[in-house]
């Protein structure tokens, strides 16, 4: 049980830190660190019971598709939707709903302080307008809702 928990308790949350960074830093979620993430999670597999695998797989599988329909129209990044659907394999089914609900929160206040941080800083308006079609670190959201749902996760307290 000690991978396991080193896994659940170390290197999950460690991975999705480094997915802020990243973001906040460059705007590109790392491969490795997706991959990372699910490789994670397929040893939990192993290790721990997951009676509710099939549906986990279905949900990230979902997510993941309706992210790369949010890229194909350039709304969300490719990381960002290959993240979300890492992370929600993480996240128990019955919290999606709640994982979706932080991350729309973590979004909305992320958009909000751009925009008071343009608006505060004496741009013009033609400035204005090019940083509004610039991307907001979108990945700081859905790994932020990973990290406070993540106490909550049943492969915490199987």
């Amino acid at each position: 049980m000690r991978i396991a928990e080193l896994l659940l308790l170390g290197l999950y949350p460690a991975l999705l830190c480094a997915s802020i960074g990243a973001d906040v830093a460059r705007r590109i979620i790392p491969n490795v660190v997706v991959v990372s993430l699910i490789a994670a999670f397929a040893a939990v597999t192993f290790l721990v019971p997951v009676p509710d695998l099939i549906f986990r797989l279905a949900a990230a599988g979902a997510v993941t598709a309706l992210g790369f329909s949010l890229f194909a129209e350039d709304i969300i990044g490719a990381g960002d939707a290959k993240l979300a659907g890492a992370i929600v394999l993480w996240v128990d089914p019955l919290h999606l709903p709640l994982f979706v609900l932080a991350t729309g929160t973590i979004g909305a206040m992320l958009g909000i302080a751009a925009a008071a941080r343009h608006r505060f800083a004496g741009v013009d308006e033609a400035a204005l307008a090019d940083r509004r079609r610039a991307s907001l670190p979108y990945g700081v959201a859905l790994a932020g809702a990973g990290l406070i749902i993540h106490p909550l996760s049943s492969l915490l307290h199987p």
